[in-house]
């Protein structure tokens, strides 16, 4: 019990060293990915090419796995407007066009924020995009933020 106090306390200060907590913008939107896949940032035409279906790597080489949020989320259409520019009903049209033809697939949609942050954790090829999240907090779980999309 004095433990889990003398921790509480730490984390507290360590929180608060420049004189108040950091606050975490719930509308930022951060690009993600495993720290095993050794990336520390994309640019937003690499980001745009891996959503869109129009690159299959990252940079560095190793294969990579988008994964996306549920059609009709106010996530998915402030991601895809802010990367992009184009409205979602634009993007959804875009991969009808791409299904249609047999080119290529949407990203894997992942139904809940802690099954997207396991996906991404383990495993060096996903990479998705979430809001709300310190990005301090993700490296303690292995995920490196290498993006941030301008959704306001």
């Amino acid at each position: 019990m004095k433990n889990i106090q003398i921790l509480s306390i730490i984390l507290f200060l360590l929180a608060s060293m420049d004189g108040r907590a950091e606050e975490v913008d719930i509308q930022t939107i951060h690009v993600i990915v495993s720290s095993q896949s050794e990336l520390t940032t994309l640019n937003r035409k690499q980001v745009m090419g891996l959503f869109l279906g129009r690159a299959r790597s990252f940079p560095n080489g190793i294969n990579a796995k988008a994964f996306d949020h549920e059609v009709g989320s106010s996530i998915r259409a402030r991601f895809f407007e802010g990367l992009t520019g184009k409205s979602i009903s634009d993007i959804d049209a875009y991969w009808a066009r791409l299904r249609y033809s047999g080119r290529a697939s949407p990203p894997k949609v992942i139904e809940t924020m802690a099954e997207l942050l396991k996906e991404v954790s383990q495993n060096q090829h996903a990479i998705a995009y979430i809001q709300g999240q310190d990005p301090a907090k993700l490296m303690l779980q292995d995920i490196v933020v290498v993006h941030t999309v301008d959704a306001n």
